[in-house]
């Protein structure tokens, strides 16, 4: 992968360990969360936890091709230790919201240091897909969100 030297890999993997265990949170997060929720905003729970692995897995990838090596997984409970408390669905919800908004601001950073052109396109994909899960979180909370349309591709019926 690397097409740049080993200092700019060596310095994007770093960027990318970051990344890693933003996912890190959020797969542990969602999957805590999950108990609080039914319906319609468990599935879509599912959905973001199944999109949140998946990120990290590509992310681990990358890293590697990059020379480097993915950053170790914290202990559960130092995670856990900076969650506010997830009694409720609304406040599980809330949480998930401010997770991928902080997710939207560091792949968008992250984009401005990047100097591997493959990894450009990476990021810039998962960070399309994070900003799905905002407008999916949004809709849940019955809160503005983009139209449908920009969520799924698909023109309204």
């Amino acid at each position: 992968m690397p097409t740049v030297s080993p200092e700019q890999a060596k310095a994007d993997a770093a960027i990318m360990n970051s990344l890693l265990d933003l996912e890190r949170t959020a797969i542990l997060a969602y999957t805590s969360g999950q108990s609080r929720l039914s319906g319609a905003p468990l599935r879509m729970m599912q959905t973001l936890l199944a999109h949140e692995r998946a990120h990290a897995q590509v992310i681990e990838r990358v890293v590697i091709r990059l020379g480097a090596h993915p950053i170790r997984q914290r202990p559960a409970s130092q995670y856990r230790a900076g969650f506010p408390p997830l009694v409720t669905a609304d406040e599980v919800l809330r949480f998930a919201l401010d997770l991928e908004n902080t997710q939207v601001s560091a792949y968008n950073d992250s984009l401005g240091t990047i100097v591997t052109p493959e990894l450009r396109a990476t990021v810039a994909s998962i960070l399309a897909t994070e900003a799905e899960h905002m407008s999916a979180v949004l809709g849940a909370l019955h809160l503005p969100q983009a139209p449908q349309a920009l969520v799924t591709g698909n023109a309204p019926a």
